[in-house]
């Protein structure tokens, strides 16, 4: 399957400047980026340079070229928050982020009492201004205090909540300025990886580095009034032990556990580029070394002359049959 890449600025088709994009995500980082850099030249007078500046807004297509008429689909759309012009290279690049970006960027105070986590993301999108799109469904309620904090530090500190009662890992992402937040085990549907198709290579580690297999739970004087502890991982490679500090605003045992950091697995593979692998996701992988289903924890992928790679950092989720 061939896919032509188009970028628009404004209303103004720019794709026969570009040279390259570099498009990304990342579960740590709020939004997707797009690098972009595209021909510029004031030596040559014929020359038509484009004026692109800081608040412009980008999109990023692509089409199925294969199919008739098929119509361009968005992958993209975001705010220039940067440029800069190279002449050595006669190049423009810019940075773009995705509006969620506003969200880290943007601080507030607020009390949550006994509501769902998807009030809390309602809350806070319609502070900033922003529609949702699609919520999954969460169904877990919290109680807490946000003071100071950024939108994302607000909703992620939700979505950690959530996981200390459900164990469910969620992720937020925009598409065409909408708010969209999906469960980390969310699988891309007719998609598998493997070396044999469109995978090239893939990267496998375990580490034990910054396992916490102990926690010593201790009141305001300093005194060991508990503790939690990994009782496998603690048999398996020794006390490794992290102190939790008594907080009338936390549940302790919940807070304490949440410090609890086992066997640490990364993964990771390059090949063919697929629009859909995006951070949030997960993909089913068939290879030498990986194999089962996968989320995607970040995602890079650069595009040039319409040559599409990716790379992919990934956590393991389960083992999947795809016979």
């Amino acid at each position: 399957m061939i896919r032509i890449f188009s970028c628009k600025v404004n209303d103004k088709d720019i794709s026969s400047y570009v040279i390259s994009y570099q498009w990304q995500g990342d579960v740590d980082q709020a939004g997707r980026k797009l690098d972009f850099s595209i021909a510029y030249n004031t030596k040559d007078t014929v020359f038509v340079n484009q004026n692109i500046i800081v608040g412009d807004i980008v999109y990023l297509y692509y089409t199925d070229d294969n199919m008739t008429d098929a119509t361009p689909i968005e992958i993209f759309r975001g705010v220039i928050f940067m440029r800069q012009r190279n002449t050595a290279n006669f190049t423009f690049e810019f940075v773009a982020y995705d509006r969620l970006i506003y969200f880290a960027k943007s601080k507030t105070t607020r009390k949550f009492s006994n509501i769902t986590v998807e009030s809390v993301i309602q809350q806070v999108a319609n502070e900033m201004n922003i529609e949702i799109g699609g919520i999954c469904d969460i169904g877990i309620y919290v109680d807490f205090i946000a003071d100071n904090m950024s939108c994302t530090e607000i909703i992620k500190r939700a979505f950690n909540m959530a996981y200390w009662q459900n164990a469910k890992q969620y992720h937020m992402y925009m598409n065409q300025d909408k708010l969209y937040v999906i469960e980390r085990s969310e699988t891309i549907e007719n998609y598998i990886a493997s070396d044999t198709v469109n995978v090239e290579a893939t990267n496998h580690s375990e580490s034990i580095e910054d396992m916490i297999n102990t926690v010593m739970i201790v009141d305001n004087n300093g005194a060991e009034i508990g503790s939690v502890s990994n009782a496998s991982d603690l048999a398996a490679y020794g006390k490794l032990q992290d102190v939790y500090k008594l907080d009338s605003k936390q549940d302790t045992q919940t807070a304490a556990k949440a410090l609890l950091k086992t066997v640490a697995f990364k993964s990771s593979l390059s090949g063919i580029g697929n629009v859909q692998c995006i951070t949030g996701y997960a993909i089913v992988i068939q290879e030498e070394q990986l194999k089962g289903k996968f989320t995607i924890r970040s995602d890079h992928h650069s595009i040039s002359g319409n040559i599409h790679k990716m790379e992919l950092d990934l956590e393991f989720l389960e083992v999947v049959s795809c016979a």
